[in-house]
């Protein structure tokens, strides 16, 4: 692949992964509501919690998966680990089965991260190859 076709599939995924991680804490919020309704307020306390956190790691993956699209020649890197931790912040937080737009959200900024993360992998690649 080439590099423009990684950072556009890279961006692609970061964005459509946090809006979806965004989406899954939205239904948290609703989730949360329902709980306080019928009476758990305990239960409304974690989905509202939960929901804060998807929004804040949605946010996250946007902005990083921005960074990494707007200065592409300069920190594919950064932004394809912190993606890649964010994504398994996302998995911690929504847990197994917990908030399946949120598991689906979190395997796509995975996915750019690892996108993200190739250029440079092949740039250490070819430095090794022509060390040698």
């Amino acid at each position: 692949m080439s590099d423009l076709t990684e950072q556009r599939l890279g961006f692609g995924f970061g964005v459509l992964g946090g809006a979806l991680i965004a989406l899954g804490g939205i239904v948290s919020l609703f989730v949360s509501a329902i709980d306080l309704a019928f009476g758990h307020p305990f239960g409304a306390l974690g989905a509202l919690s939960a929901a804060v956190v998807l929004f804040v790691v949605g946010g996250l993956a946007i902005f990083f998966a921005y960074i990494g699209h707007r200065h592409w020649n300069s920190r594919p890197l950064t932004s394809g680990v912190l993606l890649v931790v964010l994504a398994i912040l996302g998995w911690l937080v929504v847990g197994v089965g917990g908030n399946l737009l949120g598991l689906i959200g979190s395997l796509f900024v995975f996915l750019a991260g690892v996108l993200f993360l190739l250029e440079p992998a092949k740039r250490v690649a070819n430095a090794a190859v022509h060390a040698s």
